[in-house]
């Protein structure tokens, strides 16, 4: 008996301290909004269902609301979460230069703000990339997949009967402030190498609707071109259905290059391998370094955000992501 009088004194003394070092998941209870653009694009779907899952591993609620590209419903969506009173909340913004007085009001209701994927000015964190290096990057990729597959002995072997230059298209985003930076990036990369001629849509895209519409604009005055560089993989999705179900294109022949990244997108550039797809390369955030050593992005989002609830500011204002070239994987 006196031993298991002990025995019941250790584990009250033990229990208290086991349940404080795990959150209990409340599902009523919603301890993080997460206000995105669109969950149907393949990098935003993969971030956010990522980020929920490992949230809920933790004991927190993390609710994702889909804006659906209007900004005008991203606000109402802000300001529920602000009457909802969630301790957090991670903002991708469809208008980031709508959002400040909403930012500000969650601060003053004691809500810590991480603004991701743009400077918006305001917040308590910000996670972003060099998007002009993004785009720059991008333009890499098709420049070595260019020379690679058309020419030989520094010839180019493929020219059209009287054109001097392959032609490439693009279709770029310049609506916030770093979809500028990293088409610009892209332009000026492909303009500098001077071995192409650049033709750049005039109406802009960043879902795959809209560059299926303007590829097939596109396509009626540059059946010649070779390759289409895109803002992000939603555009290059597009792109590579428009291309595939072009029976007179050669696909091993032609490619398509762009940013964002995740499972499914990987997927779609293996199939490259075997021309199967057109889509061949992609810029993929692969996040930034916690305590000195690379996280993998959705770890470090998440790492942010449950310090932001714990008020542990440690991390800094500003989190600067990597990024690096995502290819065709070939099968093992």
């Amino acid at each position: 008996m006196k031993r298991l009088f002990v025995l019941a004194l250790v584990l009250v003394a033990v229990l208290p301290l086991t349940a404080a070092d795990k959150k209990v998941l409340n599902p009523a209870v919603v301890d993080v909004g997460y206000s995105v653009p669109d969950t149907t694009n393949p990098f935003v779907g993969w971030l956010t269902g990522a980020v929920k899952k490992l949230a809920a591993d933790d004991g927190y609620n993390v609710q994702v609301a889909d804006s659906g590209q209007s900004s005008a419903k991203q606000m109402e969506q802000l300001e529920n979460f602000i009457a909802m009173k969630v301790k957090v909340i991670d903002l991708m913004p469809v208008d980031p230069n709508n959002v400040q007085d909403i930012i500000v009001r969650a601060q003053k209701a004691g809500i810590k703000v991480l603004v991701a994927g743009t400077d918006t000015g305001v917040y308590d964190m910000m996670m972003n990339m060099d998007q002009f290096n993004c785009g720059q990057q991008i333009a890499e990729m098709g420049i070595d997949w260019i020379t690679k597959t058309f020419t030989k002995d520094g010839k180019d072997t493929s020219l059209p009967t009287g054109a001097k230059k392959l032609k490439v298209l693009v279709i770029k985003y310049t609506s916030t402030t770093d979809g500028k930076k990293r088409s610009d990036g892209l332009i000026s990369k492909l303009n500098a190498w001077g071995k192409v001629n650049v033709v750049v849509a005039t109406a802009e895209s960043m879902t795959t609707a809209g560059a299926t519409s303007i590829m097939e604009n596109m396509w009626q005055q540059n059946s010649d071109a070779v390759a289409t560089f895109c803002y992000n993989a939603d555009d290059a999705l597009g792109v590579n259905e428009y291309i595939m179900g072009q029976n007179k294109v050669d696909k091993a022949r032609f490619a398509v290059y762009s940013g964002d990244w995740s499972p499914p997108i990987q997927e779609v550039l293996d199939q490259s391998l075997t021309n199967k797809s057109v889509f061949r390369g992609t810029m993929q955030i692969v996040g930034p370094s916690l305590n000195g050593k690379p996280a993998p992005l959705e770890l470090a989002t998440w790492t942010f955000l449950k310090a932001l609830y714990n008020n542990d500011l440690s991390y800094g204002k500003w989190s600067k992501d990597s990024i690096q070239k995502a290819f065709p994987a070939a099968k093992k």
